[in-house]
């Protein structure tokens, strides 16, 4: 179960993006779901997409575990791939990082001893999954099976070789009398597996039965395995509802009970069998289709415990999943069936979360401190879940502090999380040494997972200082593209573009960034000194850099022929100049009434569709925003008699069009106001086409 996992945000405009500082988003680049990186002090709300390599009650379940169990030395974490994206179209980090991500780069440290892809604990129905791997084993064998004529052999094989899907019902294969007798029983295999992928379990069951007495020992102990998995199947069907969901409470018990006396009469007669670590496996099946969790944690717990068993079969990619979902799966979990570290530590961290739901409680320091003696192997691990009490639940970071070790290298996630932990104290109670704390870890980061943590860490102290210095170049301190982006794209100050588009060690991408940001900020900020400024700045082929809407080298830049505006033509006599000579203009007569008309129709134009994601207001940037709306007002109080005046009306009308929802920036006014506007531009300016155009108000 993951507190506050259910609540999804809708997924947001990049404008509104720009606005946040690590809030919780989805935005859309290109055509893609992108989960946006999170990241905020106080890790103690469920973030899908700010999880970091630390143990946090933020976190995912499955990231909290797959840390876990790396540090049990059952799990391989390995690195994930340097992100390769432009500086532009950089909306991803290394980290911070989705939920589940983390997942694609984990695998076991101790091999498990199941026979490979035999079952996928990820999908519930799990019928299909060895079609392709049932096929290369039932080929070898009979291949090697000097009982089977070779004429008889490419028979099976050829029967063996329909067998391919699980959602057509297939016919069973004729038994011919004249086969070896081997043969026959090959091929009575091959139609009780034609019946259990057909969904016809009683029939599969009663030849496996009478397979799992015959001599070839392959067939014998493969039927015998195959018993309990016809059973599992055939109970599972029992609990699944008209719209192929699973009611566990609806599964047939007298099934289930047939399937667990499978596994047992399995395990008895085949303890070192080739399935016999896979036949284990479909315990924790059985008993999370029988609702017993408590049975279900032992057995996960004594699969942690005993890695070098022959009966281990734990996936560390998958497994942690498995565990959320049938563990922690949003019903009421009673932490005392959980005897060990593992299953504990994973639901003491999901319950120091916040949440506003009034049926949750986080957990209590008295139930944490009654947990002692489950983690008496792991002293450690312990005082770190006391200390993230202490600080997120009851916010008492001093006495948090003094559970911490002073950090020194980093060889677990343990010692990570503790390092961490220990600087969101210090965020909390003297963030002036926040800084020179994160960039002394910073210089310990033994690898790029680190190092990228401790970047995430010191992004907000060099945004809000103006350290342009530490996102510039190609060795920059802060390595993460991301990071580079949102410092020049949010943060950065006038000066600090301007340094970077002239500094040395900025590379080309940067510089253009950089570039970018100025001349779209510095119009929307209505600062055309500055404009002007930077407008030589723009590449000699800018009318090429179109963005995502060219498939030329270009499409991955800042698309600046957005800066190529030719002007438009609202009457003959009211004809508005090129963007550039536009703002030559407004430099010197920024009030000029028809000039921020025209600004206004720059703004309209498909040239403008990114200016919409620098509309808001800038604390690091001078400057009021425009909104063409306030001219339009501006306009119609006190403008002269005439077309403009007329354009006026009409446009501050449209602004309101068709959803009522006024798209030009200023302040909204009441719909009385706009009838006025309607009804004066019938009756003063009845003959131009604006005024016949318009038949609503909005």
């Amino acid at each position: 179960m993951i507190i506050n996992k259910n609540i999804r945000l809708p997924a947001l405009c990049l404008s509104s993006l720009l606005t946040m500082i690590f809030q919780s988003t989805s935005a859309h680049a290109g055509f893609e779901d992108v989960c946006e990186p999170i990241f905020q002090l106080n890790h103690n709300q469920y973030q899908r997409c700010g999880n970091l390599p630390v143990l946090i009650p933020s976190n995912d379940n499955i990231t909290n575990m797959h840390l876990l169990l790396s540090d049990l030395g059952l799990a391989t974490i390995k690195p994930a791939p340097s992100l390769t994206n432009s500086l532009w179209q950089s909306y991803q980090t290394n980290v911070p990082f989705e939920a589940g991500t983390i997942s694609d780069f984990v695998e076991n440290k101790i091999p498990n001893q199941r026979k490979s892809s035999e079952f996928t604990l990820n999908i519930y129905d799990e019928r299909c999954q060895t079609l392709k791997t049932g096929q290369k084993d039932f080929a070898q064998q009979v291949k090697s099976n000097v009982k089977i004529p070779d004429r008889e052999k490419k028979i099976l094989l050829d029967a063996r070789a329909q067998i391919i899907e699980c959602n057509s019902k297939m016919p069973l294969i004729n038994v011919d009398s004249s086969w070896s007798a081997t043969t026959r029983q090959y091929a009575s295999y091959l139609n009780a597996s034609i019946s259990f992928y057909n969904t016809n379990y009683s029939t599969a069951t009663k030849i496996y039965s009478v397979l799992a007495k015959v001599e070839d020992a392959w067939l014998k102990e493969t039927a015998q395995y195959m018993l309990i998995r016809s059973h599992l199947n055939e109970a599972y069907a029992t609990g699944v509802g008209q719209y192929g969901d699973l009611e566990v409470n609806k599964i047939n018990a007298n099934f289930l009970k047939e399937y667990f006396e499978q596994i047992t009469a399995y395990l008895k007669l085949y303890p070192k069998g080739q399935y016999a670590a896979s036949a284990r496996g479909y315990l924790r099946r059985g008993f999370w289709l029988s609702g017993r969790k408590d049975l279900l944690a032992n057995e996960m717990a004594w699969q942690i415990n005993n890695p070098k068993s022959k009966l281990y079969n734990l996936d560390m990619q998958t497994f942690p999943e498995e565990v959320d979902r049938k563990i922690f799966d949003g019903r009421a979990i009673n932490p005392k069936i959980f005897n060990d570290p593992f299953l504990l530590a994973t639901y003491d961290l999901m319950y120091m979360r916040s949440s506003t739901t009034e049926a949750y409680q986080p957990i209590s320091w008295s139930a944490l401190n009654a947990q002692k003696e489950v983690f008496k192997q792991h002293p450690a691990l312990f005082n770190y879940l006391q200390a993230v009490h202490l600080f997120y639940v009851q916010k008492k970071p001093q006495e948090a502090l003094r559970l911490l070790p002073q950090p020194s290298s980093f060889n677990h996630y343990l010692d990570l999380s503790q390092a961490f932990l220990r600087g969101e104290i210090i965020e909390k109670t003297t963030p002036q040494n926040a800084a020179e704390y994160w960039n002394q870890l910073y210089s310990k980061a033994k690898n790029n997972e680190q190092r990228s943590l401790f970047e995430a860490m010191l992004v907000p102290h060099l945004n809000q200082k103006q350290d342009f210095n530490a996102f510039i170049g190609n060795n920059a301190k802060i390595r993460q593209a991301y990071f580079q982006r949102r410092f020049m794209t949010q943060f950065a100050n006038e000066n600090s573009l301007k340094n970077i588009t002239q500094a040395k060690q900025s590379t080309a991408d940067q510089k253009q960034l950089a570039v970018y940001t100025l001349l779209i900020k510095s119009l929307s900020h209505q600062n055309f000194k500055l404009f002007n400024e930077t407008y030589p700045l723009l590449p000699t082929d800018a009318a090429q850099y179109q963005g995502s809407q060219t498939d030329n080298k270009y499409k991955d830049k800042p698309p600046f022929a957005n800066f190529i505006w030719n002007g438009s033509t609202i009457t003959p006599a009211l004809k508005c100049p090129d963007l550039k000579n536009l703002s030559l203009k407004l430099a010197h007569t920024p009030k000029d009434l028809f000039l921020n008309v025209c600004l206004g129709e720059y703004v309209r134009s498909d040239k403008a569709y990114t200016y919409d994601l620098f509309q808001y207001e800038d604390k690091v940037f001078k400057g009021p925003l425009f909104a063409r709306g306030n001219t339009y007002k501006e306009i119609i109080k006190n403008g002269p008699k005439g077309d403009l005046q007329a354009y006026a009306l009409y446009r501050a009308i449209q602004c309101y069009a068709p959803s009522g929802i006024n798209d030009c920036g200023d302040e909204e006014v009441s719909k009385s106001v706009r009838k006025q506007w309607y009804d004066r531009i019938k009756s003063e300016y009845p003959n131009t086409s604006w005024a016949k155009s318009l038949k609503y108000y909005w």
